[in-house]
């Protein structure tokens, strides 16, 4: 029976698969003495017998007879590879067992020698596979499945887990104790890599990352964490390349940007990472100043955008708009709009497009839609301000041309005279007059209601799919006394029509403060956007 387990978890983007590394060209077979002397060969078996058990009681006690064979006087033994090997075996089946921590007591294992001692098991596996490893370097695909067991499995979520959580220092420590018990797994160096570049260490992220993908590359089971790892780099050379001084200095990092980018572009099977690899490949544009290749890259989609999904639109329509190509980037917020036309995203960018063109009457809708969607933002109301603000200064310049003073020269000396505008009736002017007044109210009371918000909320996920949909982000109590916050949150489809809702309860938030919180749904079938209200 093997003993050999296929576990996963995901948490920030890493996927675990336990596998082995694997060589280009046939391997030599990893040929260990598991059977002499006898005391090994008894262990051996002990062994055998204790990955077969069901029962955790019988199979402690096979790994204890296990271990005292091959450790008391364990030293003075022939064939230490083969001792190593077994014990490194039983160590490993130890970590597995029902509550036996990784720091554990000699004794308890087997130990005869100053059994009231406490051995890590992470450095006690590592131990006694290096010597196997170093006499038979054949046998390390071996070891290497026997090192990705449950103990490390465990160390490498508790990780992700703390890496998720910002609490870098126990990342580390955790990421570095997975990389001592199974150096031949990418997923340690990935994590330490992720806390590095926190820290500002990029010299050292871009060491690990290149770690992970060379681990990752010899073994297709990593196919997953060596693609997350290629883009995780790719992301970090380009942030460091938007902050270098001069092209000199940007170009062994976008050098190294557009290799990982396009490594993936290239990868039939990226998914979803191909789309980042195309909005990298955007960012790199623009900071080497090369946007006009973005017309050939997002050709397809500006031609076609019906035909692309919501998710592609929006990363080229920010691509584009990153880049000061306006036009493009407001055609394909608008067919993103289309698509999903209460998503927040959309209706904030086109919004945002549609301002920058001065298309007031067109942002406004959009804006009021935002601001119905999410009310507790205050960039929201701000669109709303500036739309109303632009029609009404619409207004006023178009009145006003009609008796407009421009400045002439003649000569020597500067005149001014009155140059007649179009031709205008009072009762357009008076139109024209009421109309600034009324949206310049609107904008007063629009810009009020933002300065006066109780709660700021500030969105940090919404994400949907079949199984669930998820919103969460943190809420801030502007007031200045603790409440507690309620914050009913909508579930949509496409055409606006709610689908499920689901009130969260947030609190006490102390004045001044902020509180997160996060709510989903089962299933998520059926929704594309949210909106809520607090009270």
């Amino acid at each position: 029976m093997s003993v050999f387990r296929s576990p996963a978890a995901r948490a920030l983007g890493l996927t675990i698969a336990v596998a082995g590394v694997a060589s280009a060209q046939q391997p030599k077979a990893c040929e260990v003495n598991e059977s002499r002397p006898s005391q090994i060969g008894k262990a051996t078996l002990a062994v055998q017998v204790a990955s077969s058990s069901t029962n955790p009681d019988a199979a402690a006690k096979q790994l204890t007879s296990a271990v005292r064979a091959l450790t008391e006087n364990g030293e003075k033994m022939d064939n230490q590879p083969g001792r190593n090997f077994v014990l490194g075996k039983a160590l490993v089946l130890w970590s597995m067992q029902p509550n036996v921590d990784l720091v554990t007591t000699r004794g308890r294992l087997g130990y005869v020698s100053n059994p009231t001692e406490t051995i890590d098991l992470v450095a006690a596996i590592d131990s006694a596979f290096k010597v196997v490893e170093t006499s038979n370097p054949e046998c390390v695909t071996e070891t290497s499945r026997w090192r990705g067991q449950k103990g490390w499995i465990t160390l490498v979520n508790k990780a992700i887990e703390k890496l998720g959580n910002d609490e870098a220092d126990s990342a580390e420590s955790l990421a570095r104790r997975a990389i001592i018990m199974n150096p031949y797994a990418p997923y340690g160096y990935v994590v330490l890599a992720n806390v590095m570049q926190k820290r500002n260490r990029s010299s050292e992220a871009f060491e690990l990352y290149k770690k992970s993908i060379s681990i990752a590359g010899r073994d297709t089971s990593f196919d997953d964490i060596r693609r997350q790892s290629l883009i995780y780099m790719a992301n970090l050379a380009t942030d460091s390349a938007e902050m270098a001084s001069d092209a000199a200095a940007k170009k062994p990092y976008v050098e190294t940007a557009r290799n990982a980018y396009e490594a993936l572009l290239k990868d039939k099977q990226a998914g979803d990472l191909a789309a980042n690899a195309r909005s990298g490949l955007c960012r790199v544009a623009i900071a080497t100043g090369d946007t006009a290749s973005l017309r050939g890259t997002y050709s397809e989609p500006l031609a076609a955008p019906a035909t692309f999904s919501y998710v592609d639109l929006m990363n080229a329509g920010v691509c584009m708009a990153r880049a000061e190509m306006v036009g493009e980037a407001t055609k394909l917020f608008q067919a993103a709009y289309e698509k999903n036309p209460y998503h927040r995203d959309a209706l904030s960018n086109l919004a945002i497009m549609y301002l920058r063109q001065d298309q007031h009457d067109k942002s406004l809708p959009l804006a009021q839609r935002l601001v119905s969607v999410e009310p507790n933002n205050p960039d929201n109301m701000q669109l709303l301000v500036l739309s109303y603000a632009g029609i009404a200064k619409r207004a006023r310049d178009t009145r006003m041309a009609a008796n407009r003073s421009t400045a002439t020269k003649t000569g020597s000396k500067t005149a001014t005279k009155t140059v007649a505008g179009p031709r205008m009736s009072a009762a357009t002017a008076d139109s024209l007059f009421r109309m600034e007044q009324a949206y310049t109210d609107s904008a007063v009371k629009a810009n009020d209601r933002k300065d006066k918000l109780a709660y700021k909320v500030t969105l940090s996920d919404f994400s949907t799919n079949d199984e669930k949909s998820t919103v969460a982000g943190s809420v801030m109590n502007q007031g200045t006394e603790s409440k507690t916050v309620t914050i009913k949150v909508e579930f949509l489809d496409k055409d606006g029509k709610v689908v499920q809702t689901k009130d969260v309860t947030v609190g006490p938030v102390a004045a001044g403060s902020s509180a997160r919180f996060r709510t989903e749904v089962n299933p998520g079938k059926g929704i594309s956007a949210f909106r809520y209200s607090v009270s």
